[in-house]
């Protein structure tokens, strides 16, 4: 069974972040292993969240207790989430550092040589703009994000990561070239589309998008945590590009469209899980 690293947030009472993981992961036959940043008993959208970040020393020494059991050289990637402060970045920094260099303990058919590292670099979106601290998202793009082998962002994340005006990065044919010319690898969620919206996954050889129609209604948070976990699922699992894309997309959007039909105020994974062992996927097509 692969095994995946999350460090993000967990949120008792909201289908965000990291806690999401096991609802996400768990029908894919993936493991995953959580060391949260935060504790918050609601998402910030609804008002005061409760709870508050976890001490960065805390995150260190479960980190310790997770390397004590031999996982470091069985975990086949890593992904990350939000983060409340600079001292959690570095603590990640350094936990990806030493799985990095960690002997494998056993062979994955996908990735049999090192774990992939995903960095979904959580700052804002186009309405409210920046909504973790300055210095916070200073050290996520200066350390966090060099260290991905997939940095997985949002449109507007993406415009910041690479300071390019937003109002040129309107079809996915823009950003894709955008994309490019910055080199890496990258998976860009919320591009318009003829469809509706897009996903789209771009590296030095090819750039692929999923679409699918925009689903009316008040659509909750956390499909853009909801797709990275299932993208890097896909991809751990032995899946290619092309179908992890069409997978994590056709996955994310039938659990808006099941939560949205049901008025449901928080994502519906539970009600999903059946769904989400094998989900109708997404169309994907090629950009020039």
């Amino acid at each position: 069974m692969p095994l995946v690293l999350v460090i993000s947030s967990y949120v008792a009472a909201s289908r965000v972040g990291g806690g999401i993981a096991p609802y996400v992961l768990g029908p894919m036959k993936v493991d995953p292993v959580h060391i949260p940043s935060c504790l918050f008993g609601r998402h910030p959208g609804w008002g005061a969240p409760g709870g508050g970040p976890v001490a960065a020393d805390t995150m260190a020494k479960m980190l310790e207790g997770v390397e004590a059991n031999n996982l470091f050289g069985l975990m086949d990637a890593v992904v990350t989430g939000h983060f409340s402060a600079p001292d959690q970045i570095a603590v990640a920094c350094a936990a990806i550092d030493g799985i990095r260099t960690t002997p494998r303990r056993q062979s994955h058919a996908h990735f049999p040589d090192k774990p992939l590292i995903i960095i979904d670099p959580v700052m804002g979106d186009e309405a409210p703009g920046l909504y973790i601290k300055p210095e916070t998202a200073t050290a996520l793009m200066a350390d966090l994000v060099p260290r991905a082998d997939i940095i997985a962002p949002n449109l507007w994340e993406f415009a910041r990561l690479t300071a390019t005006d937003l109002s040129l990065l309107q079809t996915p044919e823009a950003v894709a070239r955008a994309a490019r010319s910055r080199g890496g690898r990258w998976l860009i969620s919320s591009i318009p589309s003829p469809v509706g919206i897009g996903v789209l996954y771009v590296d030095p050889d090819m750039a692929l998008l999923a679409e699918t129609k925009l689903v009316p209604g008040k659509i909750p948070n956390g499909t853009g945590d909801m797709l990275t976990l299932r993208f890097t699922g896909g991809l751990v699992s032995g899946l290619g590009l092309e179908a992890a894309l069409a997978d994590a997309v056709g996955a994310t959007h039938l659990v808006i469209d099941r939560t949205i039909a049901w008025n449901g105020p928080e994502l519906s994974f539970a009600a999903c899980s059946e769904q989400l062992a094998h989900p109708p996927r997404a169309s994907v097509r090629r950009l020039v």
